[in-house]
């Protein structure tokens, strides 16, 4: 039985009954035992496993967004009595507790299989540097996985889980998603905390997601995240969407970009532009590409130090040679490299911020080339720098990204861009994603804490007049749905708007978005409605209710009926037209 790759479609698998859970689980783990690659450090034994499916039992599926999926977790996080190795075998300890971010996880209903492989305590973007031996490329052996995160991206790509955790401090989670023609998406820095994360650069860090596809990325971040009081890095963040529907989009120009030689790569790059039939406006990437350089040539390997130099002092051998290389160099940095590096990259985020005040997001190729396991050995430096182009800076700037597929090269091999945009942008980008992907991304059962969903089926939708009242206060757009087959729909005399009436006689299914709005804007929101319209219980096709706009009592008067078109835009298309 192969693993049902979308978390939907698994979830509906279970709900009907078709599948079972623990045969899913156990069949992944089969699957997982077989593979000829070194992808797992650790897997969970049967009884392991089972003992995490006949916890379902104690879960409701309808409240568990995560019932029965399997998932991998890179080694360098903790899972209750599984060892943590970071990729260092005399590192090993076996934690009695787990991530938070796999706690949230284990709640929502997901079922884990296993601890994968890294390029040593997360220092490598080729996923050659490990003791375990390098995890090859899932489509082309030939080539390098991508790292640090090799055996998460891996385990996703040869369909052995539907979704892995890995990390991601300079591109450790994009590079091998690029590679893998996966999603890769890192998050504001915060969002996902990393509390029993074996640390990199802990101001850095953050805790990234591969899957196959946008919505998938979404839920588990939506479980995953949020803010933790034990974790001294982990940040509440306000989320907040772009001022229009259509986001602006930044582009680099791919001739002032270095491909090291890649030209299939630049033009690809340049293809993809092209075809986003968009405006775009293009962005200088020299101040992107300077802050990039500070990651490796700046003091922030010093934290690298801080977080495992005691190690490897008491023991150089167990460190992997080039990972012990590139950590000793952070030992020679002064407090005044580093105050000179803070000042720095001060100017350069200043400068940056001017960019983002024009665009909401910014296009940019992952990896400029891709290289072979011979190549990364023959150079394991150099190649590894080259890797880092596109992606050491995000981090270091205080912004979120999620690489997405773009491609493929005559040999096969994926090719994948990034979108990047603000902190706190991380919903509007991921929508965004999808929309580039042709994605429909489903709607979550539930907003998270300190947010609402609101369903609008008029003047508030994107693109319409008034929908700046959403985006002005931070709202995104979630999700495009329709309401049950209870209401008819009414264009009121101004002609501006729709009012929704609920009529279980003789209603239809309209048309209608969802929109995740931060609660502390929800108040100033509602002094914005105006009569007819009203505040109500809005049932969605699949029988959930959540807050929206309906038309009060006697809204229908004088109001024209227009449930035949069964929305507001085509209605408006239809007037358009005459």
């Amino acid at each position: 039985m192969s693993i049902v790759q979308s978390i939907a479609v698994l979830r509906e698998e279970y709900q009907s009954r078709r599948l079972d859970p623990l045969a899913v689980a156990l069949g992944t783990l089969r699957r997982a035992q077989e593979v000829d690659d070194p992808i797992w450090i650790h897997l969970l034994d049967e009884m392991e496993v089972r003992a995490f499916v006949d916890r379902l039992s104690t879960i409701n599926i309808s409240d568990a967004p995560l019932w029965g999926i399997p998932f991998a977790l890179k080694d360098n996080i903790d899972l209750a009595g599984s060892p943590t190795t970071a990729g260092c075998p005399q590192f090993v300890y076996t934690p009695e507790r787990s991530a938070t971010v796999v706690e949230r996880l284990l709640q929502a209903g997901a079922i884990p299989i296993g601890k994968t492989n890294l390029d040593q305590f997360a220092t490598g973007l080729t996923g050659t540097r490990s003791p375990y031996g390098p995890v090859r490329n899932a489509i082309d052996p030939a080539y390098i996985a991508g790292g640090s995160s090799s055996g998460s991206a891996a385990a996703v790509a040869q369909g052995l889980v539907p979704f892995a955790l890995g990390t991601d401090t300079a591109g450790s989670g994009r590079v091998p998603a690029a590679f893998h023609g996966l999603v890769g998406f890192k998050p504001t820095r915060g969002w996902l905390s990393t509390k029993g994360v074996v640390p990199a650069c802990q101001t850095l860090d953050c805790v990234s997601i591969f899957t196959r596809t946008i919505s998938d990325a979404q839920s588990i971040a939506n479980v995953a995240g949020g803010f933790h009081q034990e974790d001294a890095f982990s940040r509440s963040i306000d989320f907040a969407g772009f001022n229009a529907c259509t986001p602006r989009f930044g582009v680099f120009a791919a001739h002032r970009l270095p491909w090291f030689g890649n030209e299939i790569y630049a033009d690809m790059y340049r293809r993809f532009i092209e075809d986003l039939q968009v405006e775009v406006r293009e962005v200088n990437p020299e101040p992107f590409l300077k802050a990039g350089k500070l990651l490796y040539e700046g003091p922030w390997l010093a934290e690298r130090v801080a977080a495992v130099g005691e190690f490897m002092d008491s023991n150089p051998d167990a460190i992997y040679p080039i990972t012990r290389e590139v950590i000793k160099a952070g030992q020679v940095a002064s407090a005044v490299d580093y105050f000179q590096a803070v000042y720095q990259l001060a100017s350069i985020q200043r400068e940056v911020e001017t960019y983002f005040c024009e665009v909401d997001v910014l296009i940019a190729p992952t990896v400029p080339t891709h290289f072979t396991l011979a190549e990364v050995k023959a150079d394991p430096l150099g190649t590894n720098n080259i890797l880092g182009t596109f992606t050491n800076f995000v981090n270091l700037l205080n912004l979120c990204a999620v690489a997405i597929p773009a491609g493929e090269t005559d040999q096969g091999l994926p090719f994948g861009i990034t979108l990047i945009a603000r902190a706190g942008h991380d919903h509007a980008l991921l929508d965004t994603a999808a929309w580039l992907l042709g994605e429909k991304v489903a709607l979550d059962a539930h907003p998270r804490t300190g947010e609402h969903f609101l369903a609008v089926c008029g003047a508030h939708m994107s693109d319409q007049p008034l929908n700046s009242e959403l985006t002005s206060r931070g709202a995104w757009r979630v999700a495009q749905s329709r309401t049950s087959k209870n209401y008819r729909l009414w264009a009121l005399p101004d002609g501006k708007r729709p009012a929704l009436v609920r009529d279980d006689i003789v209603g239809e299914a309209i048309d209608l978005e969802i929109w995740s709005l931060p609660e502390r804007s929800f108040g100033s929101l509602l002094t914005t409605v105006a009569p007819p319209i009203a505040v109500g219980q809005v049932e969605l096709e699949d029988g959930r209710e959540v807050i929206g706009f309906l038309g009060a009592v006697g809204a229908e008067v004088h109001a024209t009926d227009i449930t035949q078109f069964r929305g507001w835009r085509a209605y408006q298309k239809s007037r358009s037209s005459k």
